[in-house]
């Protein structure tokens, strides 16, 4: 019965093992990036106004690999995890060192590479009884979610904190299904995964919130989006295949939906016109972006987000948790409810920036 004390405690010397590398570390990258003038430039697309070092993401796997490690498990779908995750640091990594100029069509393959890589270790989703469908729809998903979080890394303290609260949410679930299961579960190395993912990005965002000392870069954002999305893959959220999909959806809605918009709203705009142009294209018109639109300023964006974040957060963990059809419904309804909210939001924004812009432009020809 040593399970019964082994995974909570393991969870606890993860966390702190992942936040002491990372808070220890961190300051080191700072000072070694900036002499070697790895920094993220200021530009058009982008909201900062100095220039920052990039590449906090190497200190963070670092951090959340040494912890994760050091416990001792050992399984064919953990080693596939770790590889994959290795791979997009690599990738990542080399965007942040060259400036971001590893083409966006690079990242898309990374991304199939790993996703193959997952289902030769095991790792894949379980809609359909063909293995083909389940590969393609894990695709669709590692892909979603990694370019998505990717997106959200576009303001002083967001992409961490979102880590945060998913991996948090993540947690829950894996010590819920073991206090209720009472025997050790599949779950249990999935939440050491996450307890290692919370303590790598708090120690980062304590040099990342605004004024932000550091960013996580691409080889944060890459490697980070792509263990979200891994352990939406291997979360036994419910046997309803329904609910099962439904549940890391609303854990990640802020990201996935966020996405989402702004890409139909480039097409629509043609901004966008192919897939390419989709995957480069850089632009600050994101949700937090949108926010600061209507007149908060970037930490009350960011803040606003992590509430909006945690509340999608616990209608996914309700929606598990769920006994009959009726409480299912309620908690998806409430969750997608949420989510039209900030649709509404992003499109009020998107009206008030237009209006300013039209009113600047019409001064602009008075004088």
């Amino acid at each position: 019965m040593q399970w019964l004390t082994y995974w909570p405690s393991t969870y606890v010397r993860v966390f702190f093992t992942a936040l002491a590398v990372s808070v220890v570390c961190m300051p080191i990258a700072i000072f070694a990036l900036r002499r070697l003038n790895i920094m993220d430039a200021v530009a058009a697309n982008k909201i900062h106004d100095r220039p920052i070092p990039r590449g906090g993401g190497f200190v963070i796997f670092l951090a959340f690999a040494v912890a994760v490690i050091l416990p001792g498990y050992r399984s064919h779908p953990f080693d596939g995890v770790l590889i994959g995750a290795f791979i997009c640091l690599i990738v990542g990594g080399l965007d942040d060192l060259t400036g971001g100029k590893i083409p966006g069509l690079w990242k898309l393959l990374t991304l199939m590479v790993v996703t193959a890589i997952l289902h030769r270790f095991g790792v894949r989703l379980h809609m359909f009884h063909s293995q083909t469908l389940d590969m393609l729809f894990t695709l669709v998903w590692i892909v979603g979610v990694t370019s998505a979080f990717n997106g959200s890394d576009n303001m002083d303290g967001l992409a961490g904190g979102i880590a945060i609260i998913v991996s948090a949410a993540y947690l829950f679930i894996a010590m819920q299904a073991w206090l209720v299961a009472r025997t050790e579960t599949s779950l249990a190395w999935f939440g050491m995964l996450a307890a290692g993912l919370i303590g790598a990005n708090i120690g980062f965002l304590l040099f990342n919130f605004k004024p932000a000392k550091i960013f996580m870069g691409d080889s944060g954002s890459f490697f980070l989006g792509f263990m979200l999305a891994a352990l939406g893959v291997m979360g036994e959220w419910s046997e309803n295949r329904i609910v099962s999909c439904i549940v890391p959806i609303l854990i990640l809605g802020v990201p996935l939906f966020d996405f989402a918009y702004i890409i139909i709203a480039r097409v629509v705009k043609g901004e966008t016109r192919t897939v390419i142009a989709v995957i480069n294209h850089c632009a600050p018109d994101h949700l937090s972006h949108r926010l600061t639109w209507m007149g908060f300023t970037q930490r009350q964006a960011v803040f606003i987000i992590y509430l909006i974040s945690l509340t999608l957060a616990a209608s996914g963990i309700l929606v598990r948790n769920s006994k009959n059809y009726l409480d299912s419904a309620l908690g998806i309804v409430q969750g997608f409810a949420i989510l039209a909210i900030v649709v509404i939001l992003m499109a009020i924004a998107n009206r008030r920036r237009e209006a300013q812009r039209v009113e600047a432009e019409r001064r602009k020809d008075d004088v």
